[in-house]
């Protein structure tokens, strides 16, 4: 079972963004073209990539990537710049261990909130906290997903 909390946060500055509809192989490929942008317009990354899927089209997942970056860039390509990301009143499940289950976590994060009667008004953003490349096994990874604070 994952550790679930209420009442968090997500913010994040300047991002450089992709959207769109990918295979996991051009998602990496992507994500291996925005370094080469970052690099070029003289900005670095600062952070670990944040994901956010928004659904699946015929084998291809409609996501976003966000890679924090240590300055305003412009656009490039298909690429966009977002001055911020933040996520208020959101709910947030922590993944220890292999990325390969992460899918469980999210399950168990969308039974929470079914459970708790709560109305997500975002989907499910993929923030890792730690990752090792010899043992991915010491992967931690939150997923923050914003709840309505509404009651109707």
């Amino acid at each position: 079972m994952s550790e679930i909390l209420q009442n968090q946060t997500l913010e994040a500055e300047h991002l450089f963004c992709f959207r769109g509809k990918v295979t996991n192989q051009e998602l990496e490929e992507v994500g291996r073209d925005m370094d080469m942008v970052i690099r070029e317009a003289g900005a670095k990354r600062v952070s670990f990539p944040i994901t956010a899927t928004y659904g699946m089209d015929n084998g291809k997942m409609d996501v976003e990537l966000l890679l924090p970056v240590d300055r305003r860039m412009d656009d490039v390509k298909e690429y966009r710049y977002k001055e911020q990301l933040k996520i208020v009143n959101a709910v947030v499940a922590r993944h220890n261990g292999n990325p390969g289950y992460l899918p469980q976590t999210c399950s168990e994060l969308n039974q929470y909130i079914t459970d708790k009667e709560l109305t997500p008004i975002t989907v499910g953003y993929s923030v890792p906290k730690k990752a090792d490349a010899f043992d991915i096994e010491n992967s931690i990874i939150d997923v923050y997903v914003g709840i309505s604070s509404n009651i109707l």
